[in-house]
């Protein structure tokens, strides 16, 4: 599928209607636009990382191997503590109620 366009003063170009349904472009889809060789690019983007999702996921990295590189802190020891205690209480009345 091909059209013939052309741009504007301002460098800008209209994707026609036909493309745009083509490939589901709508108003609100972020479009990556890319120069190769004597040709431009135009791809819908499915999904954007941003930075905070990034800190999120090292901040879930960081939780998952909390204590693999040393000796937890005293902070640390004392509500990993309380965290067993919570479960082993937890657990207890589960076995009770049954």
């Amino acid at each position: 599928m091909y059209e013939i366009t052309n741009a504007n003063t301002k460098g800008q170009i209209v994707i026609p209607k036909a493309i745009r349904k083509f490939l589901g472009i709508t108003e609100d889809t972020l479009l990556e636009i890319t120069a190769k060789g004597q040709g431009i690019y135009v791809h819908p983007v499915q999904g954007v990382i941003t930075s905070t999702d990034t800190a999120q996921g090292f901040l879930k990295i960081l939780e998952k191997t909390r204590g693999a590189w040393g000796k937890a802190s005293k902070a640390e020891q004392q509500q990993e503590q309380k965290k067993k205690k919570l479960e082993r209480n937890a657990a207890r009345a589960r076995r009770n109620a049954w």
